[in-house]
């Protein structure tokens, strides 16, 4: 099949979930004898025309538009997009996604080449969808969706305690709502990653929508070389930190489990691996020499080696992550909140310890022993065998292909 698949970043280098599971997505289909083009966005405009082997590979094509994306770093541009937004039927979230770049390249490539199928990966591309409609009309459509988009905006409004932000954030959520049941009952297959995404996205809709679950698949780099504790326990946390969910998560972890550490005076050191944290977070970490901001890292796997253990303190988002799936590979124990460890198979005590607030972090921290890190570290290795590796996951879906092009 020839199939145009729409993403929002250049899935490579893989340095976060969302690359990853597209990037395995991808790869499953170049593997089964598909012709994708793929199109997205990058907001390093120096190289634009750089595109990786490792992308040349399986794709037929690969194009990139610039597009600055990144709140953090973006702030005026943000705020200039966020109050265009208020005047548009599209969410922010969405609205910030408008290029006529894009509309442009998306013209030739249907100019060019009759597609079989339009892979939208992520929801926020279907902002494209009825420019697509006509350009392709008949062509198959596939919405993949990472998360459930307006779950994540209800939590953050719900979270905030600013007057200002939680209006802005439950418009926001009222839009977003809208426009996912809109693109949820519009695409010929949807594909979600859990059972417990399904649940969350069907009651946005007023009727039923074609779905299959498919988790998200990640690459064996092989189990992690186990360094035995001793009288330090060196503490792993994987995120990239411009996702405020992931920042947030930290800061709390910081101010609220930290301080109960150190009063056990407890020993252990903290890597915190992400690219650009925020000012809060460097004014929490401070000049401490336990805790170590490592920034952006061209490899975690120095780090999965030198830690005993990872914590995940997320307590806003929806779908998988990626970080602890990538830690049952490689037989790292976790530590999560119930909403980190939301959608994936886990068990309490089994494969993954859970928290939920900072009392049960520090529980946990402090009770790892070898024993029941050989014990976790087997059990999350095998539920990623089962559920999560790149055979498990890829031929679902070619499955959810193969159903598109005899429908």
């Amino acid at each position: 099949m020839k199939i145009l698949f729409l993403t929002n970043l250049l899935p490579y280098p893989l340095d976060n979930g969302g690359k990853i599971k597209t990037y395995t997505t991808l790869q499953g289909l170049s593997t089964a004898g598909h012709c994708v083009d793929l199109v997205c966005f990058t907001e390093d405009d120096e190289r634009i025309n750089n595109v990786p082997k490792e992308l040349t590979g399986i794709c037929n094509k690969v194009v990139k538009v610039f597009l600055r994306l990144t709140t953090a770093e973006n702030k005026r541009y943000m705020m200039y997009i966020a109050f265009k937004s208020l005047f548009s039927r599209y969410p922010f979230g969405i609205y910030k996604y408008k290029s006529k770049e894009m509309s442009s390249k998306l013209k030739q490539f249907s100019e060019n080449t009759k597609y079989d199928c339009i892979y939208y990966d992520h929801l926020q591309l279907c902002f494209y969808k009825s420019e697509l409609d006509v350009l392709c009309p008949g062509c198959k459509t596939i919405l993949d969706e990472h998360n459930c988009e307006a779950l994540i905006v209800s939590r953050k409004a719900k979270d905030s305690s600013n007057i200002a932000r939680k209006l802005f954030l439950i418009l926001e959520g009222y839009k977003l709502r809208r426009f996912e049941a809109r693109c949820l009952g519009s695409v010929n297959a949807n594909i979600v990653l859990s059972q417990e995404d399904y649940q969350q996205l069907r009651r946005l809709c007023t009727h039923d929508f074609p779905y299959k679950v498919i988790p998200i698949g990640v690459q064996d780099r092989g189990i992690k070389q186990n360094s035995p504790i001793g009288k330090c326990l060196n503490i792993l946390f994987i995120g990239t930190l411009t996702w405020e969910p992931n920042d947030r998560g930290m800061q709390w972890f910081l101010r609220e489990v930290v301080p109960l550490l150190d009063r056990r005076d407890f020993r252990y050191i903290l890597y915190i691996v992400g690219k650009n944290p925020s000012k809060e977070l460097k004014e929490l970490v401070g000049s401490r020499g336990d805790i170590i901001l490592t920034g952006y890292v061209d490899s975690i796997d120095e780090y999965y080696d030198k830690c005993h253990c990872m914590i995940v303190p997320l307590f806003i988002g929806s779908g998988q992550r990626v970080k602890i799936i990538e830690a049952f590979s490689k037989g790292m124990p976790v530590i999560s909140t119930s909403i980190g460890a939301e959608g994936l198979q886990y068990s309490h005590g089994d494969n993954i310890l859970i928290a939920d607030n900072a009392n049960e972090f520090v529980q946990n921290i402090v009770s790892i022993s070898e024993g029941q890190r050989k014990k976790i570290s087997v059990k999350g290795r095998k539920t990623y065998e089962d559920y999560y590796s790149p055979m498990a996951v890829q031929g679902k879906v070619l499955e959810v292909i193969d159903i598109c092009h005899k429908s």
